[in-house]
């Protein structure tokens, strides 16, 4: 007994250091900051996730509320604020990265999640929190009036993702390690108590209805042409990037890889070959007819950043499986619920050449997607370990019993009691993650307006069909601006929030 009250009050311990979500999952905890946001009330949640990532500092959960607290501040304009939760997650990620395989800090959180639950380990965030995270900081020198500094995070955006591939498959192989020797652990442990089959491969736990439904599910998600954890987004960033420098021959390497990824996008095909044409590229036959445009693609010139909608968030299920000793046990994980979006698209308006013309803005990035691939490629490892360490668990419980019962029926019912209360309190799923991102980013461009006015408005869904809301914004720009980004966050309804940053 006194080895399993040790157990239980060290698992309560390291949850509390380790962060609320060992216990309350993160999406619950999130709710009023996710209501206020997604609902416009935008200041409100910049405050109230500033306050609550300060309170976090030190945390498990760290990481988690810098990122959303760093993007509501950028959406209510304060731009020094966003940059400096930024700063402090890519710090965080940093050591992460930096911190040696096995050293005091890395074997306590291992021992808190052995013990609890897989939110006992600190977040380090998905592959696309930290390439985004470099993208938001961009945005946020850009809106400062400082293009050296977004040029010098584009250029870690792009180094990022370079190196998430390689760190993925390495971070796959580190846990699979991980989960085999945890399965040795458990088949000696099941020796000394009737020497059961302990081993759970993911083709046994993938027959359970609510893990082949996730798992599928975000198959059909997924985009294979956006190829292994790459980000569309990304790429037409950086190429805009390139072009700002007036460096078409790299903003041509991001078109070309963009063009592969998206190869019925008319935007990227004109992107494409206009790029081609000016440094006399070879452009694909299938191409020779797309027009280039008539104007430069980096001078007097608008981009509009549409970030649509509301990016797919963890949520928490349970799935039943039937474990040896214990018999049918509920385990908890996490799988993805997607967000529909009521516009589909903008419309933007303007004057050139005395003539009234028209754009709209294309879809570059699929979030859905790119957060479906990496789930779709963790899932196997991450629920079989949740598997390996529930059992682990249940070994323990099932030991303690068994020694509770020589000592008589009230140490057994004390035994069953707390066993049965630590169980329930850590079968809590890891739905960690970053809410507040977009559920997909199009963009489209305009050569500056003649009297500098445009007009944006969005394309709503009503009934499956397209219309025209009211709810237009006209935006006045300076006639010295060489290159303006305007950036445009839709978030409740129709309710379309505006930045623009001009560049001279």
């Amino acid at each position: 007994m006194r080895v399993l009250n040790t157990l239980i009050v060290s698992s309560l311990l390291i949850a509390f250091a380790s962060g609320c979500s060992s216990i309350t999952n993160a999406r619950k905890q999130k709710i009023p900051y996710m209501d206020n946001y997604y609902s416009g009330n935008i200041s409100q949640a910049a405050s109230d996730l500033s306050e609550k990532s300060a309170d976090r500092a030190g945390s498990g959960d760290e990481l988690m509320w810098l990122l959303e607290s760093g993007t509501t501040a950028y959406s209510a304009h304060d731009y020094k604020q966003s940059l400096h939760a930024f700063e402090k997650a890519e710090l965080l990620i940093q050591d992460f990265n930096d911190r040696a395989t096995i050293n005091a800090r890395a074997a306590a959180a291992e021992m808190g999640s052995s013990l609890s639950n897989s939110n006992a380990l600190p977040y380090q965030g998905m592959y696309l929190d930290r390439i985004m995270l470099n993208a938001y900081k961009a945005l946020n020198y850009f809106a400062l009036n400082q293009p050296e500094s977004a040029h010098a995070e584009l250029r870690r955006m792009r180094e990022t993702q370079k190196n998430v591939v390689r760190q993925f498959k390495e971070d796959i192989y580190t846990e699979q390690q991980k989960i085999n020797a945890e399965r040795y652990k458990n088949q000696q442990k099941s020796s000394s108590l009737g020497n059961q089959n302990t081993a759970f491969s993911f083709d046994q736990i993938s027959r359970t209805p609510s893990i082949s439904d996730a798992y599928n599910s975000a198959a059909k998600k997924s985009n294979k042409l956006y190829g292994s954890l790459a980000n569309p987004f990304v790429s037409y960033f950086s190429a805009l990037g390139y072009l700002l420098e007036n460096n078409d021959a790299e903003a041509l390497v991001d078109f070309r890889r963009l063009y592969k990824m998206n190869p019925h996008n008319a935007l990227i095909q004109r992107d494409y070959v206009s790029t081609a044409q000016k440094i006399g590229s070879d452009i694909p036959s299938e191409l020779e007819n797309i027009p280039p445009y008539a104007y430069a693609l980096n001078n007097k010139i608008v981009y509009i950043l549409f970030f649509n909608g509301r990016a797919p968030a963890l949520k928490q299920e349970k799935f039943q499986l039937i474990l040896p000793y214990v018999g049918y046990t509920g385990i908890a994980f996490p799988r993805y619920e997607y967000f529909p979006t009521r516009i589909s698209a903008l419309n933007i308006h303007y004057t050139r050449n005395t003539q009234t013309q028209s754009a709209r803005t294309e879809t570059i990035a699929d979030f859905d997607a790119i957060m479906s691939q990496e789930y779709h490629q963790k899932l196997p490892a991450m629920v079989t370990r949740l598997v390996v360490s529930t059992l682990s668990k249940e070994l323990a419980s099932y030991a303690a019993i068994h020694a509770a019962r020589q000592s008589g029926d009230a140490a057994m019912i004390l035994a069953y009691l707390l066993t049965g209360s630590y169980k329930y309190l850590f079968n809590t799923a890891d739905t960690r993650g970053w809410e507040t991102l977009p559920k997909e980013i199009q963009v489209s461009h305009i050569p500056l307006p003649d009297d500098g006015l445009l007009s944006i408005s969005p394309i709503s869904k009503a009934n499956g069909a397209m219309s025209n809301t009211q709810q237009s914004k006209q935006i006045a720009l300076k006639s010295s601006t060489r290159i303006a980004i305007v950036y445009i966050r839709s978030l409740a309804g129709h309710q379309l929030h505006y930045q623009l940053f001009e560049i001279e």
